[in-house]
């Protein structure tokens, strides 16, 4: 079973620091409320998502669970794992969200 939640995972905080960052710079005509209101709307797509990342997984290991090709303690631990990494994904984009608050996009 090909699940790869981190790698996905990364990508997904990497697609956003990128965004977060060419919002920043390329709206500095909006105020910084309005900059950074922005930045949350493209942070809640991308942990949105993530959690798609995460159903995905839980679906592929009901399937393989169904098809007895992975075993209950495989498919307890694989979405322990996945949801660790979705978890500490989102906090990522969190941080990554908040050093583009107000207060410091007007510094």
């Amino acid at each position: 079973m090909d699940i790869q939640p981190k790698f996905e995972a990364d990508m997904t905080v990497r697609s956003f620091a990128y965004t977060a960052k060419q919002l920043a710079r390329t709206q500095t005509s909006l105020a910084p409320s309005a900059q950074y209101e922005r930045i949350l709307a493209e942070a809640e797509k991308h942990r949105s998502a993530l959690r798609l990342v995460q159903r995905d997984v839980f679906e592929m290991l009901e399937q393989g669970l169904r098809m007895h090709t992975v075993t209950k303690a495989e498919s307890d631990r694989i979405r322990q794992n996945a949801s660790q990494t979705v978890t500490q994904a989102q906090l990522a984009i969190s941080r990554i969200a908040a050093q583009y608050a107000p207060h410091k996009l007007a510094a």
